[in-house]
């Protein structure tokens, strides 16, 4: 008996804490307006503001501002209204509009919790200490367009459930949009993230636009959810940026975005069309994403490492020269030139097939394999896996040249006796023939070539008559011959493979 005693007071002292928590007390936006202008601290919790939060009226100090002409534009005066109260309306209802364009806030800023029934504007608006955002609902217009948040900035849990607007807005320290939600559309364009950007678990339920906005410090896109459009146009992450786990359900534009440190994809979904034309990347990592769609990397640049480690594509749209380096693992390697192909792109696939094949004797060797690591390297550097038609005539020319040079230096090459030079006149051999039946460099070096395309084929050459190799020089044919005929075929394998 005495525990469901307990159980039942438990019961309505938690109601009663829950009770106490809503807002029941009513403040006019007039009491308010009248501490901020004396300059008094203005403290509310669970109150709920009745009338219009309008700072424009206020007998505050005013001070010159710069106002470009967009900041004009958007109704922002020459002057800047200077607040020195610290503000703290927490868990609260303000039912009017809130008007704080053009203020300066020199003292903390916290409306935690607090939801704004009205449209609130802080354009152009300026916090020097701390503002806290954090479980903010907002059911109306929203305008931080411009505002300059000189500490750290708490949005954490907020709610938009109208237009987002923090067009131009700067950010000089940290900027928590942690669990954020976005019910309409969204817009950070040409903002500026001076410190690390917090956009953990974010939800965007409608567009959210980021176009040529610059992320100075670390990105933190880690699970957050695009249920519409992303465009990220023209931005620019200088640090790490972070997406992975991030869904993109609708389209998502990265062109011409530059990614100039570390990038993370990994574990992203992308369920509908993908852009990143034209975008600039260091590092990226794709590992364990998928793209359910056809992804575009046309005139992007990867001038890192990309990794692919089970990453999931149907046609992945990149050119081989693109990518600077590809991660080895064996089956992105593999999809990838299978992705080649299937686009039709011949050239790129054997490239990245020549790239697979030199990573993969690193790994021979790394695992100590040195029996196949040596035939892997001897493949390579013969006629480049069959990828490489003019390495054999490399080689073939450089054999060439060192024979002639052994024939001419070691005299092991002579004249027959027998010739058919003896039937010319006399005077006309004299002028040919050097002293003593020795070969001149010139025909030393047309022998060692004779002898070496005799072995490949004699339909090329025949081998010569009127010339007798003698002592060493015999192996050296021999081997000349033998050598001939294995370039050749190493030739005509690579040459049908790349033609």
């Amino acid at each position: 008996m005495s525990g469901r005693i307990l159980a039942g007071f438990l019961v309505v002292l938690l109601m009663t804490l829950v009770s106490s928590a809503e807002p029941t007390r009513v403040v006019q936006a007039e009491e308010i307006l009248k501490k901020i202008e004396l300059g008094q601290p203005v403290e509310y919790q669970n109150v709920i503001v009745v009338g219009d939060l309008d700072l424009s009226g206020l007998d505050l100090p005013r001070v010159p501002a710069q106002r470009t002409y967009m900041e004009i534009n958007r109704g922002l005066q020459y002057y800047d209204i200077v607040v020195t109260s610290p503000i703290r309306i927490i868990n609260s209802i303000i039912e009017g509009s809130v008007n704080l364009k053009g203020t300066v806030f020199e003292k903390v800023t916290n409306f935690g919790g607090t939801k704004f029934e009205g449209p609130v504007f802080l354009t152009g608006s300026r916090f020097n200490d701390t503002a806290s955002f954090w479980e903010v609902e907002f059911n109306d217009t929203c305008s931080f367009l411009y505002a300059q948040f000189n500490n750290a900035a708490y949005f954490s849990s907020v709610q938009f459930n109208q237009y987002a607007d923090f067009y131009g807005t700067q950010f000089n320290q940290d900027a928590d949009f942690n669990a954020a939600k976005f019910n309409w559309n969204a817009d950070f364009s040409w903002m500026q993230f001076n410190q690390t950007a917090y956009f953990y678990d974010a939800k965007f339920n409608q567009t959210a636009y980021f176009s040529w906005t610059q992320f100075n410090q670390t990105a933190l896109f880690s699970e957050a959810l695009f249920n519409q459009a992303a465009i990220f146009w023209f931005a620019q992450f200088n640090q790490a940026a972070d997406f992975e786990r991030a869904q993109f359900k609708q389209t998502v534009d990265f062109s011409r975005t530059k990614f100039n440190q570390t990038t993370s994809f990994d574990s992203g979904k992308f369920s509908h069309f993908v852009g990143f034309f034209d975008a600039g990347f260091l590092d990226v990592s794709f590992d364990d994403s998928q793209f359910s769609k056809e992804a575009f990397f046309d005139n992007a640049q990867i001038n890192g490492t990309l990794s692919l480690y089970r990453t999931k594509y149907e046609i992945l749209n990149i050119r081989w020269s693109s990518i600077h380096d590809l991660a080895y693992d064996d089956t992105a390697y593999h999809l990838l030139i299978q992705n080649f192909n299937k686009l039709g792109f011949g050239d790129d696939a054997s490239e990245c097939q020549y790239s697979y094949r030199c990573k993969h004797r690193a790994e021979l060797f790394r695992q100590y394999k040195f029996d196949t690591w040596l035939f892997d390297l001897l493949a390579w550097a013969t006629y480049g896996y069959g990828l490489r038609p003019v390495r054999p005539l490399g080689w073939a020319a450089l054999l060439i040249l060192m024979g002639g040079l052994f024939f001419f230096l070691t005299g092991s090459i002579t004249r027959s006796k027998e010739n058919k030079s003896e039937k010319k006149p006399l005077a006309l051999r004299r002028r040919e023939e050097p002293p003593n039946g020795n070969v001149s460099i010139w025909e030393a070096f047309l022998l060692s070539a004779t002898y070496f395309t005799s072995g490949a084929s004699s339909i090329i050459s025949s081998t010569p008559t009127e010339f007798v190799p003698l002592g060493r020089g015999r192996y050296v044919v021999v081997i000349l011959r033998l050598l001939g005929w294995i370039f050749f075929v190493l030739f005509l394998s690579s040459l049908t493979r790349t033609v």
